[in-house]
């Protein structure tokens, strides 16, 4: 069901489009059948993605608020999950709702992967290059990462191996980017926002180490997407804390020096009050 449902469809596609790409006489016709269908792809959840989007940003405009709560709340973990549900319906914002489209996406990545590796069986995409990329069907399933550890015979050389490790640095720096764009310049400003980004950013290098392990191909389907993403994103929200806003900058920064006048303030009191304490015990 899985093969006749999905993964027949994809091969057919990819199929249609390089034969539509290749009639038109333009080369590296794999490679652009994939960024095509990517295209496709996109273009077709364009509604889940702005939904998404929209969604974060919501999210990200209440943390004021849901940072209130937690300080109200913070001994009785259910009235705190009761009042941030409140607030999420009084927004009209559902917290779960940036997850539809990578649900959605989730099948299609796997249906292409496995399409990939039918295409490379038949010999369809075995030695079609793109660019700098020598074999888009490379690496073969039972190769998996040997081919960038030098002891394995399996390994390919330095050179070789560079213009494969492309793609999967461009995955982990695309990925890093998309979490930036789509995070608060002011959410570092948040211990626990702060702690959630730090343990998020082990998602790209996971992604990366995947992308050593699958043909190349597919992991031109995921930077492509990404970039894709972060073209949308930056229309609906900016570059987010990719490249902060001068004004969250100014924020930030008076913010900061607020903090710092305020301990210094209570630093000067607690001296002046140590000094007074001092003068009493010597006169008596």
């Amino acid at each position: 069901m899985w093969d006749s449902l999905v993964i027949t469809p994809l091969t057919q596609g990819l199929i249609y489009l390089n034969d539509f790409i290749q009639g038109m006489g333009a080369p590296y016709s794999w490679g652009f059948a994939i960024i095509l269908f990517t295209l496709i792809v996109k273009i077709v959840t364009l509604p889940l993605n702005l939904q998404q989007a929209r969604s974060m940003k919501a999210t990200q405009e209440l943390q004021p608020k849901l940072q209130d709560l937690q300080k109200k709340h913070a001994k009785d973990k259910e009235k705190l999950a009761q009042a941030q549900m409140e607030l999420y319906r009084e927004h009209g914002v559902n917290p779960l709702g940036g997850c539809l489209p990578m649900l959605i996406q989730l099948p299609i990545l796997f249906g292409l992967y496995q399409a990939l590796y039918k295409l490379a069986s038949t010999g369809e995409i075995v030695g079609q290059r793109f660019l700098w990329i020598p074999d888009l069907a490379f690496p073969a399933r039972e190769i998996g990462i040997k081919w960038v550890w030098p002891p394995a015979p399996e390994f390919i050389g330095w050179a070789a191996a560079a213009l494969y490790v492309v793609l999967p640095v461009l995955t982990v720096v695309t990925q890093i980017a998309m979490q930036r764009m789509t995070t608060s310049s002011t959410a570092s400003q948040d211990p626990q926002q702060a702690a959630m980004q730090q343990t998020m950013l082990i998602m790209p290098f996971m992604f990366g180490f995947i992308t050593l392990q699958v043909p190349s191909g597919l992991t031109l389907y995921w930077v492509t997407s990404n970039l894709f993403s972060m073209i949308q994103q930056y229309f609906i929200t900016g570059w987010g804390s990719l490249l902060p806003r001068r004004e969250d900058e100014e924020a930030a920064g008076v913010k900061k020096e607020a903090k710092t006048s305020d301990a210094d303030e209570s630093k000067g009191q607690k001296g002046t009050k140590d000094g007074k304490g001092k003068r009493r015990k010597k006169k008596r």
